[in-house]
């Protein structure tokens, strides 16, 4: 009996745990909204923090990450090419490495990267900020740290995440025509051809969004895990390490959501 007790304790914390982790991050998406959709946002102190999110979060990382880029797609375009080549499928070698690399792998570490760079950066910050009494003390200044803090870092890493996934896709693009066809025009033709097909105006939407979720998930949810932090100086490393687990769990959630519904 004590036995059944103490389990139906413990799943009762758990699920109020968890109810109340979904409640604090819906609550935090609820307020971005909110502040996004007024219209008293968007202005030049808003718009400068903005740009300073996107070049701390993507300009400073920007050769990092282009060599982080060209190292994989060159072994996930070389293994792709052997492989095609020995099972008879060579034809289909651009389809394919376009599909795992440009559609479903770039953008998935990108977010990765942007979310051990920067995503852990704000979880620390923003749980540091509520310890220390920070953000208290802005809205006791009538500075709504909605505004001014939180918005325009997911505003940058949203941005960045697409930014960052463009380029990494167009570097990818050439270094793949680059290792089937070489230096020779010829191919250009068969080349575009194959990535008019595969990139309909579906599939562009849906990469958009996908990149759009993973911007916030790589913003938001290390954010909400810093504002739930305790006001107790030792909690702000647990308060890092939940949030980058959400993080991450939501990132191959999204992922695995986006194949579910373009393949199956």
């Amino acid at each position: 009996m004590e036995f059944l007790l103490n389990f139906i304790e413990r799943t009762g914390a758990k699920a109020a745990g968890w109810w109340s982790t979904t409640y604090g991050i819906v609550s935090f998406l609820t307020d971005v909204l909110s502040t996004i959709t007024r219209h008293t946002t968007w202005n030049r102190a808003t718009l400068d923090t903005i740009a300073k999110q996107i070049y701390f979060t993507a300009v400073q990382i920007l050769h990092i990450y282009i060599i982080y880029v060209m190292a994989i797609s060159w072994v996930i375009i070389t293994i792709t090419l052997s492989t095609a080549r020995n099972v008879g499928l060579f034809d289909a070698a651009t389809e394919m490495i376009i599909r795992v690399l440009l559609l479903e792998l770039l953008p998935f570490l990108t977010a990765l990267l942007i979310a051990l760079r920067s995503g852990s950066a704000i979880n620390t910050e923003v749980a540091l900020m509520k310890v220390n009494n920070e953000l208290d003390a802005l809205s006791h200044c009538k500075v709504e740290p909605m505004q001014f803090e939180f918005l325009p870092r997911i505003a940058g890493g949203v941005i960045s995440v697409i930014g960052l996934t463009v380029l990494g896709s167009v570097l990818t693009t050439i270094l793949a025509y680059l290792s089937i066809y070489g230096m020779s025009a010829t191919g250009f033709s068969t080349f575009s051809t194959t990535i008019a097909t595969v990139f309909s105006v579906n599939i562009l939407l849906g990469l958009a969004v996908k990149c759009t979720f993973f911007g916030l998930a790589v913003t938001t949810l290390p954010m909400a895990a810093g504002i739930e932090t305790p006001k107790k100086l030792f909690m702000v490393p647990v308060s890092v390490l939940r949030g980058m687990m959400r993080v991450f769990l939501a990132l191959v959630l999204i992922e695995v959501l986006s194949l579910a519904l373009k393949y199956i």
